[in-house]
């Protein structure tokens, strides 16, 4: 083995978690390089049916993009579930391979946060605001 082989790093996979993060909010955690289908495996993800009628926050703070076409199809599906009720935003985290795209024009139906924290905090007050929480003591 050369010593160039011994720098080389391990190849790493693209890997989507889903979180739950409480009854009306769910988070997906993408990590590893987007390529070669990675859209269509996010795509699949979200159009899970246990997602359609929940916010959802989709957290590239650990992935690396190559492209946009990723992002073309998280504006698709925010639209989407816009006109479902729902909301879809997306955390940037600082990413070096996400940051020139946060606020791009040609994807309007992009809301972004820099931190998961902020992320669940606005949606949370969405749901707080819909649900009249917490309630008036009467």
């Amino acid at each position: 083995m050369s010593g160039q082989e011994e720098l080389r790093e391990p190849q790493r996979e693209t890997e989507i978690r889903r979180e739950p993060a409480g009854r009306f909010v769910s988070v997906l955690s993408v990590t590893g390089p987007l390529e070669n289908g990675s859209s269509e495996q996010l795509g699949t993800e979200l159009a899970e049916p246990g997602l359609a009628s929940t916010h959802v926050v989709v957290d590239l703070t650990e992935a690396v993009l190559y492209d946009s076409s990723l992002l073309l199809l998280l504006d698709r599906e925010s639209r989407r579930l816009d006109g479902d009720g729902s909301r879809l935003v997306v955390v940037s985290g600082g990413n070096p391979t996400v940051r020139p795209f946060v606020g791009d024009p040609s994807l309007p139906g992009l809301e972004w946060f820099d931190s998961l924290d902020e992320a669940m905090v606005e949606l949370l007050g969405d749901m707080a605001r819909l649900g009249d929480w917490p309630p008036a003591h009467e």
